[in-house]
């Protein structure tokens, strides 16, 4: 007989995977954009990374001048995008560069998860769709602060943008 109480638990993660999710029905395509960054005074941002839950990078729009931009995920609904200035030249200054606005196509299966999920009464947590860090240089060195869904943007979309 099926324990159905204790399969309640996985249901979260069933609606994250994209054998359940009918295409047609749940998913969703956008073009990402990285704002808010945290600059101050003389402070750039010389390296950004996030970790994802649920999302299928499909496509690196554009990759600014001088960066490396790095996007992907496992067999299971966890992934990466992150970006690397190679000199300070390169680096943000700004709070929402250009160069970070829809710059990636991706595909979300659920709604965004603001923050991480832990199933009542169990260890299991279900991580944020997006969370990461920035790495600012400033006068006193580096220093990683965080970033959140709050420093993304989704834009409904089929395709990359044109130049």
């Amino acid at each position: 007989m099926a324990d159905y109480p204790s399969m309640r638990r996985f249901f979260p993660l069933l609606l994250l995977m994209p054998g359940v999710a009918s295409a047609a029905d749940h998913s969703q395509t956008y073009l990402l954009s990285v704002i808010g960054l945290p600059v101050a005074d003389t402070g750039s941002v010389k390296a950004f990374s996030f970790d994802t839950w649920g999302v299928e990078f499909n496509s690196v729009c554009r990759i600014p001048g001088g960066w490396r931009i790095t996007a992907g995920s496992s067999a299971t609904p966890n992934g990466e995008f992150a970006g690397e200035g190679s000199q300070g030249a390169t680096w943000f200054n700004q709070r929402n560069p250009k160069d970070l606005h829809a710059f990636i196509l991706i595909t979300l299966y659920a709604p965004v998860q603001q923050s991480d999920f832990t199933t009542v009464g169990e260890s299991e947590v279900i991580p944020a769709t997006f969370k990461g860090f920035a790495t600012v240089e400033t006068d006193d060195g580096d220093r990683h602060i965080p970033l959140t869904y709050r420093n993304i943007t989704l834009t409904p979309a089929v395709t990359c943008p044109h130049r």
